[in-house]
């Protein structure tokens, strides 16, 4: 079975026997950043995805560019779906 891309990411910083604050200050993110990454709170960016890759020399998580892009992609369309529904309630 494929892993998540949060367990992926975990699973390459425990793999370099890496706290997540060294895991995240290799890539110039904090700890906290690693952290909500692993728990899925957050979706890194298609460029941190990328510096992972490049840091510990492994494929896209184990995912396709062609795949990354879709995700990419569909991650843009639901973060402009919720400025919509923001904007028509209110918030910013």
């Amino acid at each position: 079975m494929r892993k998540t891309i949060p367990e992926h990411i975990k699973y390459v910083r425990i793999k370099n026997n890496l706290s997540q604050d060294r895991f995240g200050k290799k890539l110039g993110l904090s700890g906290k950043t690693i952290s909500a990454y692993e728990k899925g709170v957050i979706t890194p960016p298609m460029r941190i995805l990328e510096r992972i890759s490049e840091v510990y020399n492994i494929t896209a998580m184990g995912v396709s560019s062609e795949k990354l892009t879709r995700l990419e992609s569909e991650i843009k369309k639901v973060q402009e779906s919720l400025k919509d529904i923001w904007e028509m309630i209110g918030v910013e």
